[in-house]
């Protein structure tokens, strides 16, 4: 029996991290973002304020198939996490053949990075997620494949085509995948295999096609002032003051999430590796990697920011392990499914949180007996609304309160696909539900307003949040304002 026949085959890995995370898709209610994208569902756009509109696109697609649920707003999500999978065992297998591997050599090394990037604490926790990440993540791992292919597979010119099409479906996922881009212009300029792919036509032709695609998204911001810009490259350069503590948090979390035995593979991957992948592999990792740690010196660098890498890594990773016998790839991926099983069980632990604050955990718990005072108030006020004044209310009670209409009154660049605020709302009696009591600004914006009550949202015993629900009336202007 080989070392190979002790892991298991590529699709087994992908069947059982799909059916774990299609299970944890419907079993766990909504985090905040994911409502908040799933109101932009609900008015289908080529952008929004936040983000490029792709996971606006799939949460819809995803209700089209299961409805306004949790599984229908996250189901593409769990879908294009779990293809990564076959398309980081390809890549391994690509990358191992091109380093002169051997044929006997590539089936195993697949194994070893399908099991390795369901076996990272990140992708364990976030494959259920509807977040701009999970697209972004499959777009990027799409973009990775099609060059591994073009690269040291058939050559074929349309593998080109379909790394410039997932290049461009990737920026309209996250703008983080604009990473990939200058990693693959580096490549292209700096290495003499690169160099020679700039020779082929169809590489301008793929650049093309990615330019194209973003081209509705160009438009939109064009005839909006270029909201969905200047949201996220306003950001670039503001922060704290320059320190080390947000640097380490970051170093420390990077091992951590790809787990430790995982990410000493991949750096011996990238270090030993040899052929034209190799080069390849790192040149659209690296300056993601350099430009969170530059980030890291001024603000936090959010867990999630790196999850896109992760396919690429886990190709690594599985050339690292390639001298190593089957029980250090166990023991490898065993460490990173305790960790991540951990995590999940502590984050999800149903009594007082193990992990206090505001956090995505945390805010999917306790919402059903909140919902249910809420619609307590409504009927005793008379009230038909409920006005709010921050984007997770906002989300979380479209989605938790289908058919009564939520709006909130400010930030009005938030919500432009929704259009203006309807008039007949503004003169009918409503609920302001806030966090804590409401801001006098917010308050004063209506002609009147009757005694207030508190509804607490809690896990257990413990208290995650204290909201206000006071019966409104009057709304002037009657307008979303900025």
């Amino acid at each position: 029996m080989t070392r190979a026949a002790f892991l298991p085959s590529v699709a087994l890995v992908t069947l059982v991290a799909l059916a774990f995370h299609l299970w944890l898709a419907q079993a766990l209610p909504l985090v905040e973002d994911e409502a908040y994208y799933a109101l932009w569902a609900t008015v289908p756009s080529a952008g929004y304020y936040d983000h490029p509109p792709m996971i606006a696109w799939w949460i819809g697609a995803g209700e089209a198939l299961f409805g306004a649920t949790p599984l229908g707003v996250r189901l593409l999500s769990v879908l294009g996490f779990a293809l990564a999978t076959p398309m980081a065992a390809r890549i391994a297998v690509l990358a191992g053949r091109a380093a002169g591997d051997g044929p006997e050599a590539g089936p195993e090394t697949g194994r070893r990075a399908a099991l390795y990037l369901n076996a990272t604490v990140l992708v364990l926790v976030l494959g259920f997620t509807a977040t701009p990440d999970a697209p972004s993540t499959f777009f990027w791992a799409l973009t990775l494949w099609a060059l591994a292919e073009a690269v040291a597979g058939s050559r074929h010119g349309g593998w080109w085509l379909l790394a410039g099409l997932g290049a461009g479906l990737g920026v309209l996922s996250k703008f983080t995948n604009l990473f990939l881009w200058v990693g693959l212009a580096g490549w292209l300029v700096a290495t003499r295999a690169g160099r020679a792919e700039l020779r082929r036509p169809v590489v301008w032709l793929a650049a093309a096609l990615a330019l194209a695609v973003l081209v509705p998204y160009a438009r939109w911001n064009i005839a909006h002032d270029g909201l969905g810009l200047t949201r996220q490259f306003g950001r670039i350069g503001h922060g704290e003051a320059p320190g080390w503590h947000w640097l380490l948090a970051y170093l420390g979390a990077t091992v951590a999430l790809v787990s430790p035995l995982i990410l000493g593979d991949a750096l011996a991957g990238g270090a030993r590796s040899r052929g034209p992948m190799r080069p390849l592999l790192l040149w659209l990792t690296v300056p993601l990697v350099l430009y969170m740690g530059v980030h890291a010196l001024k603000a936090q660098v959010q867990a999630n920011w790196l999850v896109p890498l992760f396919p690429g890594i886990a190709a690594l990773a599985a050339l690292g392990a390639g001298n190593r016998p089957a029980r250090h790839v166990w023991r490898s991926a065993g460490v990173g499914l305790a960790l991540g099983l951990i995590v999940l069980g502590l984050a999800l632990w149903p009594g007082r949180p193990i992990f206090p604050g505001k956090n995505p955990p945390n805010e999917m718990k306790g919402w059903a007996p909140v919902v249910a005072e809420l619609r307590q108030v409504m009927a005793e006020t008379g009230a038909g609304w409920v006005a709010t004044d921050s984007y997770g209310l906002t989300g979380t009670l479209s989605f938790e309160l289908p058919g009564t209409p939520v709006w909130a009154i400010n930030e009005a660049g938030r919500y432009i696909f929704r259009g203006p605020l309807p008039v007949a709302l503004c003169t009918s009696p409503g609920l302001l539900v806030t966090l804590g009591a409401p801001p006098p600004e917010v308050l004063a914006r209506f002609a009147s307003h009757d005694t207030a009550r508190e509804i607490v949202r809690r896990s257990g015993a413990a208290v995650l949040q204290v909201l206000t629900a006071t019966p409104v009336r009057g709304l002037t202007p009657c307008a979303v304002t900025p």
